[in-house]
């Protein structure tokens, strides 16, 4: 009973701190603690990196060079003329009522990143619901754990011990809950991603394998050259190969 009673004064006194700093080192010790701050700074990073690379990178077609927003002699047939610019554009860009332009392969507009994404930015979207998701998901699983050990010890006090350490706990199992919860979107979105880069769709048109080219080249059409490396940093450097004005199509189905 000492030992729970230790424990207890430990819990209500630590218990203001941060996840990081408290509910971690509660449920890992040593190297698992060091890894697992790390692994939330490097979560974060990317999340915030890629949500402002996501609002900084624009995908709209008259970010392309003047010369460019045009089509190629003997490519027009390719393009398709837009009522609302009143001009041609490039293939699986469409018009977006937010932005006010046509965007470049056009997936959806994300209301958190304040802008379209598209071609030049799904590279950082598709990122940071991963991140979201897994970060999520780390606290989640770092939460359950240390609900589960402080239910443990709450079963095995005597009544009238504890009040201030049942409510916390409870507090926490709350927490554990909203977590669940909060990690259906991204998980849902992170979903729906995996299948846009394994086809190379858009959201609009998730399930079209139009322009399929195979995984490898669908991930450097999306990523860019260095394709799925690009989860190290929103920052490294990965070329798309193209532009976004012309688009292979799959020739058998």
């Amino acid at each position: 009973m000492c030992i729970v009673n230790d424990w207890c004064r430990e819990y209500a006194n630590l218990y203001p701190k941060k996840a990081v700093f408290y509910v971690a080192p509660d449920v890992h010790d040593g190297f698992m603690y060091k890894f697992f701050v790390i692994s939330a700074i490097f979560t974060t990073y990317n999340i915030l990196g890629n949500l402002l690379a996501c609002y900084r990178t624009s995908s709209a077609v008259k970010s392309l060079p003047q010369e460019r927003q045009i089509p190629k002699p003997g490519t027009e047939h390719l393009w398709h003329y837009c009522d609302i610019c009143q001009k041609l554009m490039p293939p699986r860009s469409w018009h977006c009522a937010l932005c006010k332009c046509c965007i470049l392969k056009r997936d959806h507009h994300c209301i958190f990143a304040a802008t379209c994404i598209g071609h030049n930015n799904h590279r950082y979207f598709f990122w940071l619901t991963f991140y979201l998701a897994f970060g999520i998901f780390m606290s989640m699983a770092t939460l359950f754990v240390d609900v589960g050990r402080s239910f443990y010890l709450l079963h095995r006090m005597k009544a009238g011990f504890g009040n201030t350490v049942k409510s916390l706990s409870y507090f926490r199992y709350v927490c554990l809950i909203l977590n669940i919860f909060a990690l259906g979107f991204p998980a849902l979105m992170l979903r729906f991603q995996v299948q846009i880069l394994k086809l190379n769709s858009t959201y609009y048109q998730i399930s079209s394998r139009h322009h399929d080219l195979g995984f490898r080249n669908n991930c450097q059409l999306i990523m860019g050259q260095r394709g799925l490396w690009t989860f190290i940093s929103p920052s490294l450097r990965s070329p798309l190969p193209h532009d976004g004005t012309h688009w292979k199509i799959k020739q058998c189905f």
